[in-house]
């Protein structure tokens, strides 16, 4: 062999070698290629699915048993109404991966995957959406607010409720715009959001008809005749003459308020008599039993048998101002006609609880004493009442402190006692210290038990008598 042929073995032996590894690299690259064809290339994702090397039926196999179609939810933006929701199931509401996924796929050019080696690709789906559009429209109907605004017919009309008297009905405002709020959610599912939340676009005014703009007109007369000036002052209480009392006084017909020949609204004389009866059933207490909240939270009755304490109103004087009163136009004239009712029997607290929140509180089953002031209880202490074994029963009732004196002999039939602070309510009956006793409280009234006053030591007897006014309220009660 020549040395020039021996020069030239290894380099074409280098020749041989690097075009069979270019060979057998690009078998390998046509071959991978080919199996990429229909195939996703390598490093590929579609959310959290690893795609690579796989075809399209198994990626979308895979996608499904991984996807979860949540519920449609619809926000109203109502005040108190909640969101409705309505399950993806219910309307056949579905994602198109295959299809979807065949257009990404095509997006992938399978010669290109030695590149795709080194990067990473995460494809988005654009899915094919379909849903059963006649479902959605039924079960859309179904909802509350779209059965309640179709159901709710637009009306004006004046009504009359048998507790506050007349008022209007209207419910032409903020009515649903049911076909646009039914063509935002198409639009949001074709979109593939499956929250709808309604603002106020979705919100309308429906116009009055002519009939119903003469009932506006007739309703703006009827509560300018309803609304006055009068105001009755009961003291604790105000009670203003407005449509909530002014509607039960008028003469009505079929629900409406009688009008005269001359378009004048009519009152009902016997209505204001009523009323005038009302007024004394409820304020009047002289002479009535009475329930009364106890500091043990219990509610007594206490008796009017021997009461001295208590309103009564004027009925007669009342029904005659009421009469003329209502009948005048200086009842709306704009200035305020205050009036304090006449009273046959009027106490200082003015008001349905006429005993108000300063008063002295006697519990004969307890034997204790309570005192409050404006509200606040500022004293508290035990007592004996009346020896209820021989006859000396305290009396049950709301009675009024009539007197205040200090050290007075106490007489009776068999006995004189020296007090030292003495506050009569009733007849003989009041409020003092018992100094010739060592306790209080308890049974002790039932054998030891006072001639019928109310005991107490010298310490709660000064306190009382210091701060205690004349004319302040006594209730006396057992249970």
């Amino acid at each position: 062999m020549s040395e020039e042929t021996k020069e030239k073995s290894p380099v074409r032996a280098a020749v041989i070698c690097l075009s069979a590894i270019a060979v057998l690299a690009g078998v390998i690259y046509l071959a991978a290629s080919c199996y990429f064809i229909g195939r996703f290339l390598p490093n590929t994702w579609i959310g959290d699915v690893y795609c690579t090397g796989k075809d399209i039926d198994s990626v979308a196999r895979e996608l499904n048993e991984k996807m979860i179609i949540p519920d449609i939810r619809i926000s109203w933006s109502m005040d108190g109404e909640e969101d409705s929701v309505i399950s993806s199931e219910l309307i056949d509401y579905r994602y198109d991966l295959e299809n979807a996924i065949y257009g990404v796929i095509d997006t992938q050019n399978p010669f290109s995957w030695p590149a795709a080696l080194f990067s990473r690709q995460v494809l988005d789906l654009q899915p094919v959406i379909t849903y059963d559009e006649e479902k959605l429209r039924t079960v859309f109907n179904s909802l509350s607010p779209v059965k309640d605004e179709v159901s709710d017919i637009p009306e004006f009309s004046i009504r009359f409720d048998p507790e506050t008297g007349y008022y209007s009905y209207d419910n032409h405002h903020r009515r649903l715009d049911v076909e646009k709020a039914y063509s935002a959610l198409k639009s949001s599912l074709n979109n593939g959001v499956l929250l709808l939340t309604l603002d106020e676009s979705y919100f309308r005014d429906i116009p009055y008809s002519v009939s119903e703009m003469r009932s506006i007109d007739e309703f703006k007369s009827i509560s300018a005749f309803l609304d006055t000036d009068l105001v009755y002052d009961m003291g604790a209480e105000q009670i203003k003459f407005d449509s909530s009392v002014m509607s039960f006084l008028v003469l009505s017909e079929n629900g409406m308020p009688v009008k005269d020949a001359y378009g004048h609204y009519q009152i009902d004389d016997e209505a204001v008599v009523k009323w005038v009866d009302d007024l004394c059933d409820a304020y009047d207490t002289y002479g009535r039993d009475r329930k009364f909240k106890s500091s043990s939270g219990r509610e007594v009755t206490i008796p009017a048998t021997y009461s001295t304490y208590g309103t009564e109103l004027d009925h007669d004087a009342e029904e005659a101002y009421l009469l003329e009163m209502i009948h005048s136009d200086d009842i709306r004239d704009g200035k305020p006609d205050v009036h304090i009712p006449k009273y046959i029997r009027q106490e200082a607290f003015r008001g349905q609880n006429d005993i108000g929140d300063t008063f002295i509180e006697v519990d004969l089953t307890d034997q204790y004493l309570y005192y409050y002031k404006n509200g606040e209880l500022l004293w508290e202490t035990d007592i004996v009442s009346g020896d209820i074994p021989k006859g000396w029963t305290t009396p049950r009732g709301v009675f009024a402190i009539n007197g205040k004196a200090t050290d007075q002999w106490l007489w009776g039939k068999d006995y004189m006692d020296f007090v030292s602070y003495w506050m009569p309510y009733f007849r003989g009956y009041g409020l003092h210290d018992s100094d010739w006793r060592d306790e209080w409280g308890g049974e002790i009234y039932t054998y030891d038990g006072s001639h019928g006053c109310i005991n107490m030591n010298k310490e709660s007897a000064a306190f009382l008598y210091e701060n205690v006014e004349i004319g302040t309220p006594v209730v006396v009660y057992d249970y």
